[in-house]
């Protein structure tokens, strides 16, 4: 009975997941979701520098 309780809760965690991943919000575009605009860039367009560069 454990074990059914556990397989319940993992395959509701999973389709939440889903759901939440396939909802399109304001602004759905990948660019102004995650912020990755060019103005927005925490590095500037060039990138970050190398490690061996700093």
């Amino acid at each position: 009975m454990e074990i059914f309780v556990w397989v319940i809760h993992v395959l509701t965690a999973i389709v939440l997941v889903g759901l939440v991943l396939m909802q399109h919000g304001k602004g759905a575009d990948m660019g102004a979701a995650f912020g990755t605009g060019s103005a927005g860039s925490v590095f500037g367009s060039s990138g970050s520098a190398n490690f061996s560069e700093s």
